[in-house]
């Protein structure tokens, strides 16, 4: 693992939320053993299973209550605060009933809760240590054993787990791995069961290896270059379409990613619902991106910084091969790496960047991705982006359940942040996660963020 998404796994297989998103993007019901939902789409009424805290308490709607005021209280600065956008008020009528009323219709409401912002916590463990960054008490099929940072974590198979037949693991270590190579070596030479993350240029090595299986395909994520607008110059819309009009996809794609990936300029994969379908993107236009910076005032180019992920190969590589186009038109960016606790820092909560070479995932509705980057004050919204327009759409967005009208509004969208430019999208991904052939039950959820593996079993 990664070590950012060594902190995803202990969210997904130590917590549970109320709902959850399948393999085929479908959301179901978890934690929630049902939910009504009122006519006129303002109040949603969960009951829950029973269950138990690892440190033997049992959950109660209490803790939702708390959980999902933490997550949008203004002192928490969650970025995933977007999540509960709508949410207006959260309620225990009992231990096992949580009545949450929206302040609008939401049709992405119980996809939003799918979402691992969404993990329910008791108020005692938060109360004890302040935060979560030390412990980790959860309900989920695993229990936390052990962390050394850097190097792993420990879960043990929670006995007590409400779920039947789950998990079927005795129990997890995950092995903190940064650098690619290094966890394609580990998964051939038998140190591991299973690699996520699969580094592109190492598939056709995996395929060819008899005792390893592939899991994965094209995945809900967009990668981009995204633009700080509170900072000069990039809050000038020529010098944000100058980079765009620099940026050859296709060389990206073909040396970070070993030629796997679908080159796009807008949010969302051609055959996804909400996207604008298939689309003839410009060639590079060099000339014509020195023309718009020479209108913008900088004929001669100017310095700036390019921050990027260190632990991610395929966008630390995406971002070397960005600055060398930049170059081309007179933007000499020093690339900036960092880990993903600095990146998340740096980017994400101070916003003290020039440019990024970024993503996002894990998006299953199409909110997800646009009110959580796009909507004017939003945590998640790390470009400082602010369009009255597209806020009035947004709020539309989710206030319709009909899908083609749903699209329809999420099209225009994207139509008009192909104008505004608040960031220039490069590529739709593909992930695949590597295992043991022995590795049994295992299913990819194409979000790029939900690697699970509470039914899996070994058959050996």
């Amino acid at each position: 693992l990664q070590s950012l998404t060594a902190t995803w796994h202990v969210v997904e297989h130590i917590y549970n939320r109320l709902t959850k998103v399948n393999p085929d993007l479908s959301v179901d019901l978890e934690l929630a053993e049902s939910v009504d939902i009122s006519e006129d789409g303002l109040t949603y009424t969960f009951k829950l299973h029973p269950a138990t805290f690892h440190n033997g308490r049992a959950l109660v709607a209490g803790d939702v209550v708390f959980s999902f005021n933490r997550l949008v209280a203004p002192e928490t600065a969650a970025p995933a605060a977007a999540d509960l956008a709508s949410m207006a008020s959260v309620e225990a009528t009992d231990d096992s009933t949580v009545v949450i009323t929206l302040n609008q219709p939401d049709a992405s409401f119980l996809t939003m809760l799918s979402n691992q912002s969404c993990i329910i916590i008791p108020q005692e463990v938060v109360e004890e240590n302040g935060d979560l960054s030390q412990v980790a008490v959860g309900s989920g099929p695993f229990k936390f054993v052990e962390y050394v940072p850097n190097t792993h974590i420990k879960l043990e198979k929670n006995a007590d787990y409400w779920e039947a037949n789950v998990p079927l693991l005795d129990g997890l270590e995950l092995l903190i791995a940064s650098e690619d190579n290094s966890r394609t070596a580990a998964l051939i030479s038998g140190t591991v069961d299973f690699i996520e993350y699969v580094p592109s240029q190492d598939i056709p090595i995996l395929e060819a290896d008899e005792s390893i299986v592939l899991a994965g395909n094209t995945i809900q994520q967009i990668r981009m270059i995204g633009f700080n607008l509170d900072r000069e110059p990039f809050n000038i819309l020529e010098v944000r379409q100058a980079v765009a009009m620099a940026v050859d996809r296709d060389q990206i794609i073909e040396n970070a990613l070993s030629g796997i990936g679908t080159p796009t300029d807008t949010l969302f994969a051609a055959d996804f619902w909400a996207g604008l379908g298939e689309r003839e993107i410009a060639p590079p236009d060099i000339e014509g991106a020195r023309a718009l910076l020479a209108e913008a005032g900088y004929s001669d180019g100017f310095d700036t910084t390019l921050t990027g992920w260190a632990e991610y190969g395929y966008l630390a590589d995406s971002a070397i091969v960005v600055q060398e186009q930049l170059k081309q038109i007179g933007i000499n960016a020093e690339l900036n790496l960092l880990d993903s606790g600095s990146m998340g820092q740096v980017v994400y909560i101070d916003k003290d960047f020039d440019m990024t070479v970024t993503g996002d995932s894990g998006f299953v509705d199409p909110n997800g991705l646009i009110s959580n980057n796009f909507r004017t004050g939003e945590g998640g919204n790390f470009v400082n982006y602010s369009n009255p327009e597209v806020d009035e759409l947004i709020a539309q967005g989710i206030a319709v359940t009909d899908q083609a009208e749903r699209a329809a509004i999420y099209q225009q969208i994207a139509e008009i942040l192909l104008v505004d430019l608040p960031w220039v999208s490069l590529y739709i991904g593909q992930q695949y996660e590597a295992m043991k052939n022995f590795v049994q039950g295992y299913e990819h959820i194409p979000t790029g963020s939900n690697i699970s593996v509470r039914q899996v079993w070994l058959d050996t």
